[in-house]
């Protein structure tokens, strides 16, 4: 129409005076917005709340963020009490998580979440921080334990679930929940279906997708590379591999994930395959790639064990001087024992494993089966069931499981000790738990002679 036509138009138009009782309120217009005065100047506020909220974010100044509209309640009352509150809560909550406020953030989201319980951003980011905070927990930044430990693992979940269900083609929150299973709670078996499905999510994707998506793609690396050392834990390392070398190609240019890291996952599944100088191969490159104060004693340690499995005890004893011994920690002790036991160095053996339990409270009990070992081939029976016994009762108080290795070297030496009806006990335990375990078919023949009513006991 033409700038004329609507002047001519309204010319023609006739003015009708307009009835009072014809005037109708619906959805779409009201009489109050008539006159829009307040709920004009509310939009104004939270307008200008949110662009000097967006301009904090950018410079990471979070205290600033928290200084312009925490608590809502006191800062900008107007807008609490408006229902227009949520944008600035949920902003409001991710400073406050910056921060280690975890509780508080949580507060703010719940409110989110009661307000708006179908928006997806507010359910994963509630699950995000619930499941930050259990990390910050983890890493001793805060105190998280027992119930509400508990509680807050519930949460993560909930809320990770609700997320996945809004949006089921989404890659973060399946893989955010899978390292909650296996990171947090160490359930690395239920962690695998969450890992598969965002990788399915992510193959599904195409390409003018995938582009769009670019925090989606970094966790959908990320989740190759857990989805690959879960496998590799459940004893699968050929599908393992699979996701593995995905992952490394797709993270050529990247590095989402450091290049040490990849490559010792990458000697790991060599290693567990059996493919010794692959796994050689792999180590050594993801030693070249320690960058600063990185720590690459994990890629001395296996690299220590495969040359071991390799038959080369010198070049095992030299790699684990790579790490200076005041830095050794537990678990580097360990190879440093097997590496002196395949020397027939049983007192240095015996010496680092010793020096290990000092300052192991997590994994004790690796160090006292070994130390059950060397005092059984020395024939001291009576001190190798005692550490056999240490390694039982610290499993058990620790992490209340049964310890298949303690239970067989108990039995062993109970059965060395003549004390066959023990020995017979704990020997039937443990089949019953692990037919399979090495060794254990030789002492049950060893203790077949024995019947219930005959067993003999030496005092």
């Amino acid at each position: 129409m033409a700038s004329a036509d609507w002047k001519d138009t309204l010319r023609k138009v006739k003015v009708a005076p307009v009835r009072e009782e014809l005037i109708t309120e619906d959805e779409f217009l009201s009489l109050d917005e008539m006159v829009p005065v307040e709920k004009d100047a509310l939009q104004r506020t939270l307008r200008c709340t949110i662009s000097e909220m967006e301009e904090l974010f950018r410079e990471n100044r979070w205290e600033d963020i928290l200084s312009v509209a925490y608590p809502l309640e006191e800062k900008l009352p107007e807008l609490a009490q408006s229902g227009l509150d949520t944008e600035i809560r949920a902003k409001v909550a991710f400073a406050l998580g910056q921060l280690a406020r975890f509780d508080d953030a949580i507060k703010e989201l719940s409110l989110c979440v009661e307000k708006e319980p179908d928006r997806f951003l507010y359910h994963s980011s509630l699950a995000y921080t619930a499941y930050n905070s259990l990390y910050a927990a983890s890493n001793k930044e805060i105190f998280l334990r027992g119930q509400p430990r508990l509680e807050r693992i519930a949460l993560a979940h909930e809320h990770f679930k609700k997320a996945q269900q809004l949006r089921p083609d989404g890659i973060t929150n399946f893989y955010r929940e899978g390292m909650l299973f296996k990171q947090i709670e160490n359930k690395t078996e239920k962690s695998i279906a969450l890992f598969e499905a965002a990788v399915h999510n992510w193959d599904k994707m195409d390409e003018g997708l995938r582009k769009n998506r670019t925090q989606e793609r970094k966790n959908y690396i990320k989740t190759l590379y857990h989805l690959a050392s879960a496998l590799l834990e459940r004893d699968l390392p050929n599908k393992a591999l699979r996701f593995l070398k995905r992952c490394l190609d797709e993270d050529k240019k990247t590095e989402y994930i450091a290049c040490i890291y990849k490559y010792f996952a990458l000697g790991k599944v060599h290693f567990q395959l059996n493919e010794f100088a692959k796994a050689k191969d792999a180590l050594d490159f993801a030693a070249t790639c320690q960058k600063g104060d990185q720590p690459a004693d994990f890629v001395y340690e296996l690299l220590a064990r495969t040359f071991l499995a390799m038959g080369d005890i010198q070049h095992a004893a030299d790699t684990i001087k790579q790490v200076p011994e005041n830095k050794r920690r537990p678990y580097y002790r360990w190879t440093e024992a097997d590496v002196l036991c395949a020397r027939k160095d049983f007192p240095g053996a015996r010496r680092v494993l010793l020096l290990s339990l000092e300052r192991d409270n997590r994994s004790r009990h690796k160090a006292l089966i070994r130390l059950a070992r060397i005092e059984y081939l020395g024939r001291d029976f009576r001190r190798s069931m005692k550490y056999a016994r240490a390694a039982a009762d610290f499993f058990r108080e620790k992490w209340g499981g049964f310890l298949d290795d303690a239970v067989f070297w108990q039995a062993l030496n109970a059965y060395r000790l003549h004390d066959h009806k023990l020995a017979l006990e704990l020997a039937k335990d443990l089949k019953e738990r692990n037919p399979r375990y090495p060794k254990l078919g030789t002492l049950l023949a060893g203790l077949s002679r024995y019947s219930n009513e005959g067993i003999r006991k030496e005092t």
